[in-house]
């Protein structure tokens, strides 16, 4: 994307006070208020659950002493669509409002309302991990993004990304309870491991009996067939030294013993340029 948010998206994010007019040259009107019956909210908003509580206690609070800050907006076909500013915009509703304080975009592009929807999220943690890695794949996939793209910009290690992006192959039953916080992102990474025959199921196991991260890693690295020969020949020490590279490539890793003693072959599998890239950055660490 090179410079075409102005500053780079890492900065924005370092700065709590940040707003949507540090990514785009439009410019919003002044403070003005807004019927809540023609507001909308932001098509682009990756976050999808809004915690009722704090909704309330925001609701509350706004009862007492209004909307300290001015929701932004933009122009939509005669009505108004959320910018940012949307649990305001809910817990008025809830404290029963019928305007509120708001500052309008005449224009602004539907990119920049995604983007600045994403940022804002990912700056106040908001998301929950599904939506995180949803939000990033977004940026994947509609604005040319690459992870290292995405690693500079929002300050994060490119193994972050990466692997918050590979919750998304889990089935969609785990995706539900990683969002309901049923299951951790971590123990349910653990479930892509090849050694998982049915993810659901060993998902069902890890929340029923409460497993650690690193007992769920524990979990994915137990054959569930009978052990081969070469297997049964593999010390407690190299199994050891086996689920140690595991952990740090993120991948299993395959050991056939040779004939001779401390004689043998590692086998590291990858299956894009993008692992390829995530193992160099695992050795370089």
């Amino acid at each position: 994307m090179g410079n075409k948010l102005g500053r780079g998206l890492g900065d924005i994010l370092r700065e709590r006070s940040a707003n949507i007019e540090s990514i785009t040259t439009e410019k919003p009107g002044a403070s003005t208020r807004i019927s809540i019956e023609l507001i909308d909210a932001n098509p682009f908003q990756p976050r999808k659950t809004f915690d009722e509580e704090p909704l309330q206690e925001l609701a509350e609070s706004i009862k007492l002493h209004g909307i300290l800050e001015p929701v932004l907006l933009r122009k939509n076909a005669g009505r108004y669509q959320i910018v940012s500013g949307e649990r305001r915009v809910r817990a008025a509703k809830i404290a029963g409002l019928s305007e509120v304080e708001s500052r309008v975009f005449d224009l602004l592009s539907d990119k920049t309302m995604a983007e600045w929807a994403i940022i804002e999220n990912i700056q106040r943690e908001d998301l929950n991990p599904i939506e995180t890695a949803n939000a990033y794949q977004q940026l994947l996939d509609s604005y040319s993004y690459t992870h290292e793209d995405l690693a500079t910009r929002l300050n994060k290690s490119r193994a972050a990304i990466t692997n918050s992006l590979r919750l998304l192959k889990l089935p969609e039953q785990i995706k539900k309870w990683i969002g309901e916080g049923k299951i951790s992102a971590g123990a349910a990474r653990s479930l892509l491991s090849p050694n998982i025959k049915d993810p659901v199921k060993a998902a069902k196991e890890i929340i029923e009996k409460g497993l650690s991260v690193r007992e769920a890693e524990v979990l994915a690295q137990e054959p569930k067939n009978k052990e081969s020969k070469e297997a049964a020949q593999i010390s407690p020490d190299m199994q050891n030294f086996l689920n140690l590279l595991q952990r740090a490539f993120g991948t299993k890793i395959t050991c056939k013993m040779g004939k001779e003693p401390q004689k043998g072959t590692l086998i590291i599998p990858f299956s894009s340029y993008d692992d390829l890239t995530r193992i160099q950055q695992a050795i370089n660490a």
